[in-house]
């Protein structure tokens, strides 16, 4: 098996080494934070011990704009999730959206001098790699392998046994501004909980709803939510770019506020209950009531066509799609001349009425609503597109996939770390 594949394939075999201990993720976003706890099983791959569910208030784009109110949320959500199971949470792998995560990609080698390349020599040369990244600016969240090939020679899929004068590897790093990652960390640090790892929600959402033959052949994942739009392509199962911009759900709701002259928690309901980008033969016909500003929610005084509603979403949605494809051709270069075959799309924005139409109009190619398939019985909650991220995060904490993490925790030793968490737990409490 390649050691560059994450997928499916490389967390049933760490679940099936594992000891048993349960693994938490904790997946924040713009409008939700949610939180699993699930333990690695032999037959199964992942069991699901218990969930929670919060809104998450203090957070626009994925980043902190209100710190009291970000760690209310992430407490909130704890708890529910430990009375659900019983267990205490001590550490947690944390789903980002936030500090604008995007690709680097940096080409190094490393002597042979004729013996035939291991697993330790490419860990070496990605070390070299976030050993040269070093900006204080940023942080990396992941490292992965892209392309290897001995002395020049054509694309190895695995280099292992492999021998040679020079392996030479391109890596891609999955990069973060650093300032609004800490601030997020802090938030989680200050409810008495450690983050091991960070996850890229896009690169998690991947993982979570692709299926690994999609992964192989060629595939675009959109991580639509309420406060960014990210975007990840893989091919041969590797992710070779990632990128975001700042629209998304949130903005189709307020271009309904604004339209209908409503507030934004009516027009969220109108879109969640009424929304499509598709365009029907009886829209005209269907009315649609509301309540207006300074209605009473019991006495909507407000009516709109669903071909009005169906135009202010659609041309929002054109907009955050077509501005993903301008990236992407700005990105073509850097992907090698890879070309996806398929699109699959996550997030709450992803179950909009007829999205899988507008992608495939727009894109040019098949695309379909990812679901995750390993957080609940078929049907429940853990099946939805917005669990695409916890899904994914929960597969990599248990993956043996290289250089999956290369965020440095914390650069305080031990004993000063836990002085300045008792320190924080007497200023709350005393």
């Amino acid at each position: 098996m390649s050691i560059l594949t994450a997928g499916r394939r490389k967390v049933e075999a760490k679940a099936s080494r594992a000891r048993g201990e349960p693994v938490t993720v904790l997946d924040i976003g713009t409008s939700k934070i949610c939180c699993y706890i699930a333990r690695p099983t032999r037959g199964r791959g992942l069991e699901v011990m218990g969930r929670g569910y919060q809104i998450a208030d203090g957070i626009k784009a994925g980043e902190v704009i209100d710190a009291d109110a970000v760690e209310d949320s992430i407490r909130a959500v704890l708890h529910e999730a430990e009375q659900f199971t019983g267990e205490q949470i001590r550490e947690v792998t944390a789903v980002v959206g936030g500090g604008r995560p995007r690709s680097v990609h940096v080409r190094v080698e490393r002597p042979l001098n004729g013996r035939a390349a291991t697993a330790e020599d490419v860990r070496t040369a990605l070390q070299r790699v976030r050993e040269e990244l070093t900006d204080p600016d940023f942080v990396v969240l992941h490292l992965v392998p892209v392309e290897m090939a001995i002395d020049g020679g054509r694309p190895l899929r695995d280099v292992r046994g492999i021998s040679g004068q020079v392996l030479e590897i391109l890596a891609h790093a999955v990069v973060a501004d650093a300032a609004p990652i800490r601030n997020l960390v802090n938030c989680i640090e200050r409810c008495h909980v450690d983050v091991t790892s960070l996850v890229a929600s896009s690169y998690a959402a991947a993982l979570g709803a692709a299926g690994d033959e999609e992964l192989d052949r060629g595939c675009v994942v959109l991580d639509i939510g309420a406060g960014t739009t990210q975007m990840a392509f893989f091919a041969q199962g590797r992710l070779i770019w990632l990128d975001r911009i700042a629209k998304a759900g949130d903005r189709i709701v307020g271009d309904i506020a604004y339209g209908l002259s409503t507030s934004r928690r009516a027009a969220e309901r109108v879109m969640n209950l009424h929304g499509s980008v598709a365009w029907r033969a009886s829209d005209d016909n269907v009315r649609i009531e509301y309540p207006m500003q300074g209605d009473r929610d019991d006495e909507p005084s407000g009516e709109v066509s669903r071909t009005r509603l169906t135009f202010i979403i659609r041309s929002r949605m054109e907009d955050i799609l077509r501005e993903l494809m301008g990236r992407m051709d700005k990105a073509h270069a850097m992907l090698g001349g890879c070309t996806a075959k398929t699109m699959v799309l996550t997030g709450g924005a992803a179950q909009i009425d007829g999205m899988t139409e507008l992608c495939e109009e727009l894109f040019g190619i098949e695309a379909r609503v990812g679901r995750p398939t390993t957080l609940g019985e078929p049907g429940g909650n853990g099946e939805s597109p917005c669990c695409a991220a916890s899904a994914g995060g929960l597969m990599l904490k248990t993956s043996e996939t290289p250089a999956v993490n290369w965020w440095e925790v914390d650069d305080q030793p031990t004993i000063t770390h836990g002085i300045a968490r008792l320190r924080e737990w007497l200023r709350q409490n005393f």
